[in-house]
């Protein structure tokens, strides 16, 4: 399954991406925000984990960074959650909130779903702008809730959009 905004090609992630992914993740300005950028974490955290769809996200014919979907909520599936993380030079250009909405429309129109999540880290403001920019508000901070790259415990900023909230970054230029 392929889907196509403006910028972006998203394909369906493939084993051969975790190589090249695990570099992208590993790069100064996205290593602060994935736990574990290992192509095993990767693996983990993509195709390995239940209820999860990932695409790759492909500019002009260079793999940029990846897309997750997951069921969550009860009954499961209810809402989907999103995470989403490009490699340095394909940030501040907006090409991840176009590659959320492609999701997002995509999702919402084959099942029907109308409340998505995100939870990025409580100090990544430059993540937490861009999905407000998608109609995403903020529900709260979740103290503790994840595992940082040091091995220690920080916030996460949960985020949720409502279908009719979204504003569609892959049309609305």
């Amino acid at each position: 399954m392929e889907l196509r905004g403006p910028r972006v090609r998203l394909r369906l992630l493939v084993e051969a991406d975790f190589g090249e992914l695990s570099r992208l993740l590993q790069q100064p300005g996205a290593a602060p925000w994935w736990t574990d950028p290992s192509e095993m974490g990767l693996r983990a955290a993509t195709i390995g984990a239940p209820g999860t769809v990932s695409w790759s996200v492909d500019v002009d014919g260079h793999l940029a960074g990846l897309v997750s979907a997951f069921d969550a909520g009860w009954p499961p599936g209810a809402y989907v959650g999103l995470a989403v993380a490009l490699g340095d030079s394909w940030q501040e250009h907006g090409l991840g909130p176009e590659a959320l909405s492609l999701v997002i429309a995509h999702i919402a129109s084959e099942r029907g779903v109308h409340r998505f999540t995100i939870d990025p880290a409580a100090e990544n403001t430059r993540a937490i702008r861009a999905y407000e920019k998608l109609g995403f508000r903020r529900v709260g901070i979740m103290r503790q809730s994840e595992v940082a790259p040091d091995g220690s415990w920080r916030d996460c900023m949960l985020m949720d959009l409502l279908i009719g909230e979204f504003v569609d970054q892959a049309t609305d230029r």
